[in-house]
């Protein structure tokens, strides 16, 4: 993808949490209350443009070209247990280099010191290792999808029952997470790889990224079984007190050890399996460069501005009016959808797999009310101290219920389609705003802000099925008519 088209794709995601946070802070006077400045703010949000551009263009250029590469090869030496193990390993190490993760595991670490960064990042990114892996093996064996996603959700609801609700909600956050802008195009590259190397003509090409958010959410529970204590901190809406010298060189040391080991593992993966021609091999090592560089200014950005002026917009928000509160959100959760451009690569996909049956504009418009029904209850869960539990369980099981309706290329679409709705702006903005509205209303933070991206990432699985429903009924009128 070109730097220009690249370009006005982030500007379109950025640009409307932007301008609605620049108003919203400006109405409440956050910028003159806080330590963070107007034009700091706007400042951190041209910075976070140019940052998650560089760094798209990075992984488009160098990452998913290995990556489909690597998937290809490995399938060819026909042996299972070199390729499960690699798409545990390339699993495992793309997700710590996933900045949605970092973002996400930093401000867990905030609320709860218990947990630190690196702990948090490491759980999900081998939960996400082990889960691209058993991707693989059910489309080697030809597992039915929708089995092998109930069963992992019974025995994710089962160790969900048995940990405080923090985890609870911070699992699921992990989930939505971990799909970011630079494990998707991995795991999908890989899958796809894999899926072409199949004789047979079948759907294998969607699930992958689907059952690879499904570990991050299993292990993140099996984390909360080893941490006990109290989860209610205290917790600021102000930014933190380092010098922004300090938190760059913060930025450059983690984004460093998070992308180091990953451009081992594909120097190595070059030198005894792709063997690349010198002019690919230049590309990779250009892409890796652009992912450094576009990851340290976002990252940078976020940490530094974006993310605690978010707080302190959720913050005022409570503090004045719960009812704006609600309704920004419900805003923001639709900006959020139609700005991701992933979202508009989905909806043409399936208008072109159902032959125009499912228009992309009403899946567009099922999706933005979807999901900004999501941040609404996020919201509202917030003001009313509802218990995560109250929509994950019965949202979950209305998709099990309705999976049994749904064609199995839906299913596919459907789960990868639940991170596709839970982009940068959801780990850097929204979860941000929450963290600063539960801040306001008091109780207890960490079960109150935290579930947000859960809740986003669950709506679109939802949304998909319906659709698919639709679109089985329509053509079977179509062909009792023939």
């Amino acid at each position: 993808m070109g730097f220009i088209k690249q370009l006005k794709e982030t500007i379109g995601s950025v640009l409307p949490i932007a301008l609605i946070a620049s108003v919203a802070g400006l109405a409440l006077g956050v910028f003159s209350s806080s330590s963070i400045s107007f034009v700091e703010f706007i400042f951190s949000a041209v910075l976070v443009i140019i940052g998650l551009t560089i760094f798209l263009v990075g992984v488009d250029i160098g990452l998913t070209p290995v990556g489909s590469q690597i998937g290809s090869k490995i399938t060819q030496k026909k042996n299972i247990t070199l390729l499960l193990l690699a798409g545990f390993v390339l699993g495992t190490i793309i997700t710590i280099a996933e900045p949605d993760v970092r973002v996400l595991a930093d401000q867990v670490n905030e609320i709860n010191p218990q947990i630190s960064v690196m702990t948090l990042v490491v759980t999900i990114s081998i939960g996400v290792g082990l889960f691209v892996a058993i991707s693989f093996l059910r489309s080697i064996l030809n597992w039915s999808l929708k089995l092998t996603l109930f069963f992992c959700f019974i025995v994710i609801f089962i160790v969900a029952a048995l940990v405080d609700e923090f985890f609870v909600s911070v699992g699921f956050d992990s989930g939505g997470a971990t799909t970011g802008p630079m494990a998707v195009p991995f795991i999908m590259a890989l899958g796809l790889g894999l899926s072409q190397s199949k004789s047979e003509g079948d759907d294998s090409s969607f699930g992958y990224t689907g059952i690879a958010s499904i570990g991050p959410v299993l292990f993140v529970l099996l984390l909360g079984l080893i941490y006990k204590g109290d989860l209610n901190t205290n917790f600021s809406t102000e930014a933190e007190g380092a010098s922004m010298l300090t938190q760059f060189l913060e930025v450059v040391g983690e984004v460093t050890s998070a992308l180091l080991p990953l451009i081992v593992i594909c120097v190595i993966m070059q030198i005894i399996l792709l063997k690349m021609p010198k002019m690919q091999t230049a590309r990779m090592f250009i892409g890796f460069f652009y992912t450094y560089i576009g990851l340290v200014l976002f990252l940078f950005a976020v940490k530094g501005f974006f993310s605690p002026t978010a707080r302190s917009i959720g913050y005022a928000l409570a503090s004045n009016n719960k009812i704006l509160l609600c309704g920004v959100g419900f805003v923001l959760g639709a900006c959020v959808v139609l700005a991701e451009p992933a979202i508009w690569v989905l909806t043409r996909q399936v208008e072109e797999v159902t032959q125009g049956h499912i228009q992309r504009k009403v899946m567009l418009i099922a999706m933005c009310i979807g999901v900004a029904c999501a941040v609404l209850l996020a919201m509202l869960r917030i003001i009313y101290s509802l218990s995560i539990w109250t929509f994950i369980l019965p949202g979950y099981l209305l998709i099990f219920l309705l999976m049994k309706k749904v064609p199995t290329l839906f299913v596919g679409i459907a789960f990868d389609s639940g991170g596709v709705a839970t982009g940068p702006m959801s780990s850097t903005f929204l979860l941000p705003f929450a963290i600063g509205a539960a801040t306001s209303m008091g109780g207890n933070i960490a079960t109150a802000s935290f579930g947000m991206i859960g809740l986003i990432a669950m709506t679109p699985i939802l949304c998909i099925e319906i659709l698919g429903i639709i679109y089985q009924r329509a053509l079977n009128k179509k062909e009792a008519l023939e």
